[in-house]
């Protein structure tokens, strides 16, 4: 396994810049995923980390070496992508052995590796037959098994999953982390799915127009998000962004909602709002899950008037939406006390609210 260093890396095509200035620092063993919408540049990232891709500028360095000159069959990297990429004319056998082969490694010692690496994917069964009479989900683990019995020093992974079924998905996705943690492997994971990113990855890296927009452990990046597109892109279902202009009338701050909705802004968010001076047009940030119905608990906390609009059942709980003017507030309603059309006090938590700049994005109150 190794530690990579992505150092002020750029990609161009042309005129169109992929990734701009990106740094990331990967130590061994980690389990990093690069997250962000399609087209945002992680798969170029991770094409440059291969050494499919050149880089434009900047530097990418496995264990303080650069390896931009080295072939990429000499870097030891294992891949494994979304269309799987594995023999169907040969059997899953001898699927499972051809990198062995092409390393040389003995033939008692390929044996027993595959057989180990089958009965670990479950595929024990299907060995001598072809791969091309596997399933879908046999055929990703087969892919995954192939990479991973050569035990490569670092581990690629481009939307493995995403052709598969949902309850299998998440069966790969605890299978993933285990196998990660038995290899000690170094993994990047791309993938649009924040919930794979969030529930697979050590640090998540997350990426918008070629540019990182925040790096780190999951319940970091979920907490304390840098800017508005981490808030929006990260929590399901998302945060509640209210934009509007701030305004001070009678010595209270409010955020006027373009919707026509008031927010009076209050104890942390209001300063949040406030620390530099500069912030004209903001967003008002809190995650669903934060918003109560009930007794007030804390004199700081926001007081808001709604309509319950829809309720959406999602297991146990129920989702809530709630109309302010023309804005909506999702929320859960936990005990199932809602009626559609009646009209509700709900709170929101000042120390758990979160300020952002409209025109720039940036979180304001943050260090």
């Amino acid at each position: 396994m190794s530690s990579i260093q992505i150092n002020n890396v750029t990609k161009r095509f042309g005129d169109f810049t992929a990734v701009e200035d990106l740094s990331l620092d990967i130590k061994e063993g980690e389990f990093v995923a690069l997250l962000g919408p399609s087209g945002c540049g992680k798969t170029t990232t991770m094409n440059m980390i291969a050494g499919i891709e050149d880089i434009s500028e900047g530097s990418i360095l496995f264990d303080g070496q650069d390896l931009s000159s080295t072939r990429i069959q000499d870097r030891n990297i294992g891949f494994v992508f979304q269309n799987y990429a594995i023999f169907t004319h040969l059997s899953v056998y001898k699927n499972l052995s051809y990198g062995l082969e092409v390393k040389k490694i003995d033939k008692s010692d390929i044996d027993t590796r595959v057989r180990a690496m089958a009965d670990r994917m479950s595929i024990t069964h299907r060995l001598e037959q072809p791969a091309s009479s596997l399933s879908v989900n046999e055929m990703q683990k087969l892919a995954i098994g192939r990479s991973a019995i050569v035990e490569p020093r670092i581990f690629l992974l481009d939307e493995p999953l995403s052709n598969l079924d949902a309850g299998f998905r998440a069966y790969m996705r605890a299978e993933l982390k285990v196998l990660q943690h038995e290899f000690g492997q170094t993994m990047i994971y791309v993938t649009h799915d924040q919930i794979e990113a969030m529930s697979l990855a050590d640090k998540i890296a997350i990426i918008d127009q070629g540019k990182l927009m925040q790096y780190g452990s999951p319940l970091d990046i979920y907490n304390s998000p840098d800017n508005r597109f981490v808030a929006n892109f990260i929590g399901s279902p998302r945060m509640n962004l209210i934009d509007g202009k701030l305004r001070e009338e009678k010595s209270q701050l409010k955020l006027m909602v373009h919707g026509g909705a008031e927010i009076p802004l209050k104890g942390q968010v209001k300063s949040n709002f406030t620390s530099d001076g500069s912030v004209q047009s903001g967003s008002f940030g809190i995650r669903p899950q934060d918003i109560y119905f009930g007794d007030k608990r804390s004199s700081n906390d926001i007081e808001m008037k709604g309509i319950v609009d829809v309720l959406e059942r999602v297991g146990p709980k129920r989702i809530a939406h709630l109309q302010v003017s023309e804005t909506n507030f999702i929320a859960f309603d936990d005990q199932d006390q809602l009626k559609l059309g009646e009209k509700v006090s709900f709170f929101l938590p000042s120390e758990k609210s979160m300020a952002f700049d409209e025109v720039s994005g940036r979180r304001s109150g943050v260090i």
